[in-house]
């Protein structure tokens, strides 16, 4: 009965801990769960249980360790382990230590209760065999039994190799009949390329410790069986030892008349050693090499060139607005179009060449002997063509192009860490000047991608010195004369630099995502200014804040606004936000959402640097706008008649739409 079976299920994701343990009761079995190894080691020495289900990567004490635990204390205990560490080294270390099977997450609940099944029929079985070897231990027929259901092949080769005994095992897995190959030469079931290392096992002569152990060698089965290994082939570790007949005379010499030979089969073994080394070095996705082999082919690529005296290349491959596809069309057909774009670019590569998947949607190529540096030209040239043609994905006829940089050995680097980084950066020079097309290295390029990192710590730098301050811009009443409203203006005090605006840092802060930051603390800054002043009796009643695109695309973006004015007791239609054109125009939908929730609860709304984006009439009906900005560019010029007239349209439509217009 499953119920009196005891499990201990190990994890430190509660969720999966959870589940599994009500996966494990559904199924009828006995659960008990350990959060982490120690409470794991405490409860097996608390009680027995017949199997322990382990994750490998646990804070403490690992899974490793508490299967060590076992060994040490000789747990009769069979173990399981479930783990997402699946790197060879890891999953080694878990079958050296004892366990039965290896699953990896996310593992499919089937497979997990035919393991937990399959682990307790071999439990069962090992049971049953000690009852039997108990009632026939006395018994002269317990050697023969042994070897006839031993799941190991067992033979005997006399002094000159051929066979005079082999088990039933060996019927099983080979398909010869005993009669078949009793008589025969060794030879007749070792793959030839196997015979010289068979020689040493079939006509081994030495006993004990210094006898052959555990030599991986391949058996040819009968022609015509069917075997799921490689071409009718199994592999064997075999162990085989020197047959002696002693005489009754001690004094005589042992008269050495065969070979014992054990062979085990590890077909299945090898077939899943080689599967956990190819998932180690491949992406599962596209079959292509991953980083870690990629870099090991490149290393080895890079001591040949250094040893001839020639050169190679590496190209750093992104694809363009293929986030556009995914977003769009479901990741399905985005996994599916990353095949197709791994294969097409393999049919392009020369023989020789090399390509991998390094993650997401970025590919890296080895030209690992090239002649000319046309030869990386014609290369690009053929990857960027390719790329271009359309992909036919379940009805869909996608189009994308590529990005491509090239750092070439030994010009650019002579190490692969560095043949990579300065490809990758030729590849964000070429996605600069327009995409599509690629670039070879240089070294400008790394001074100011350098010029940037330097800037973006400077500015985590100033953030966490204090080195930001608002400036308020007044806005005039041109009625009155009078101050209706300010604008909030940063910059930022430079401890080399002095003061500076924010074309100096915006667009880094932008990129690197550190404009969220500054714009909370500006929001901060603002309100808290704005209700001193009150408290104070100086009457603004509009305080203006900018706000950039990354800001909006912010879920709590709304929720931080509305917090903020509740902090600070901020009186209704006091805060006016301001957005550019482009900004809206990167996810209208959601802007609009977010900008009438705002609008709900009081805040005013401005289209900045009105003019100058891709704005039409009927998204202007659609926003709750309060204020239209003109761009400067249109003031500054409009003495010379064109931009006058641009500004007499602009103010028309403000009248239309009852909006209040700001120069």
């Amino acid at each position: 009965m499953t119920s009196s079976v005891k499990l201990l299920l190990v994890d430190d994701e509660i969720e999966l801990l959870e589940s599994g343990k009500k996966l494990l009761e559904l199924s009828g079995y006995d659960v008990s769960t350990a959060q982490n190894g120690e409470q794991a080691i405490e409860k097996l020495k608390a009680q027995n249980f017949d199997l322990a289900i382990l994750d490998l990567n646990m804070p403490g004490v690992s899974g490793h360790e508490v299967m060590e635990f076992f060994n040490q204390e000789g747990l009769n205990t069979t173990m399981l382990v479930i783990s997402g560490e699946t790197g060879f080294d890891a999953v080694s270390q878990a079958f050296l230590l004892g366990a039965f099977d290896f699953l990896q997450k996310p593992y499919e609940y089937d497979a997990l209760i035919n393991s937990v099944q399959n682990a307790l029929n071999k439990q069962e079985l090992e049971k049953s065999f000690l009852t039997l070897r108990k009632k026939l231990e006395r018994s002269e027929k317990l050697h023969r039994f042994m070897v006839e259901s031993s799941p190991d092949i067992i033979f005997i080769v006399d002094k000159q190799g051929h066979f005079v005994f082999a088990n039933n095992r060996a019927e099983e897995i080979l398909g010869y009949s005993k009669d078949e190959l009793i008589g025969e030469h060794y030879s007749y079931v070792v793959e030839p390329s196997c015979l010289e290392q068979a020689s040493h096992c079939f006509l081994e002569r030495r006993e004990g410790a210094r006898a052959t152990s555990e030599e991986e060698i391949w058996l040819t089965c009968k022609p015509g069986k069917h075997f799921e290994s490689d071409k009718n082939k199994i592999a064997i570790e075999l162990s085989s030892a020197g047959v002696y007949e002693h005489e009754h005379d001690e004094e005589k010499e042992k008269n050495f008349s065969g070979t014992y030979v054990v062979a085990r089969d590890i077909t299945e073994r090898l077939s899943s050693e080689k599967l956990i080394h190819f998932q180690a070095y491949h992406d599962l996705l596209t079959g292509l090499p991953n980083r870690a082999l990629f870099l090991d082919c490149l290393s080895t690529a890079i001591s040949n060139a250094k040893r001839d005296d020639h050169s190679l290349a590496v190209l750093f491959l992104d694809l363009d607005r293929f986030k556009i596809v995914n977003d769009s069309l479901g990741h399905s057909i985005g996994d599916e179009l990353l095949k197709r774009v791994g294969e097409r670019l393999s049919s392009c590569l020369r023989e020789g060449d090399s390509i991998a998947r390094i993650g997401g949607d970025e590919f890296i190529v080895l030209l690992p002997h090239m002649q000319l540096e046309s030869d990386v030209h014609a290369v690009g040239n053929k990857v960027v063509e390719t790329i271009k043609k359309p992909f036919k994905v379940e009805g869909h006829e996608l189009y994308l192009t590529v990005s491509v940089g090239v750092s070439i050995y030994p010009r650019d680097g002579d190490n692969a860490e560095t043949l990579i980084k300065h490809s990758d950066v030729a590849m964000y020079h070429t996605k600069d000047q327009g995409k599509n097309s690629y670039h070879l290295y240089e070294d400008n390029m790394s001074v100011k991608n350098n010029l940037l990192l330097n800037i973006e710590n400077e500015i985590r730098i100033g953030i966490k010195e204090k080195q930001f301050e608002v400036f308020y811009q007044p806005q005039i009443d041109l009625n009155s004369g009078e101050v209706c409203g300010v604008e909030a203006l940063l910059r930022w005090n430079h401890p080399t630099q002095g003061l500076l605006s924010p074309s100096h840092f915006l667009s880094v802060a932008e990129e690197s995502g550190l404009i969220c930051e500054l714009g909370d603390w500006v929001l901060e800054e603002t309100l808290s200014e704005m209700h001193d002043w009150q408290e104070q009796g100086i009457h603004v009643t509009k305080f203006s804040v900018n706000f950039s695109g990354k800001e909006i695309e912010q879920k709590d973006f709304v929720d931080k606004i509305v917090k903020a004015l509740k902090k600070y007791r901020t009186p209704k239609g006091s805060l006016e936000i301001e957005v550019t054109e482009s900004i809206l125009m990167r996810d209208i939908d959601s802007s609009i959402d977010k900008l009438r929730q705002l609008h709900d609860v009081g805040v005013s709304i401005a289209i900045d640097d009105f003019g100058t984006g891709y704005s039409s009439l009927s998204l202007l009906q659609k926003l709750p706008l309060n204020r239209l900005k003109i761009d400067r560019s249109f003031i500054q010029d409009m003495e010379l008649g064109t931009d006058r007239s641009i500004i007499e349209a602009i103010a028309h439509i403000s009248k239309g739409l009852k909006l209040e217009m700001i120069a």
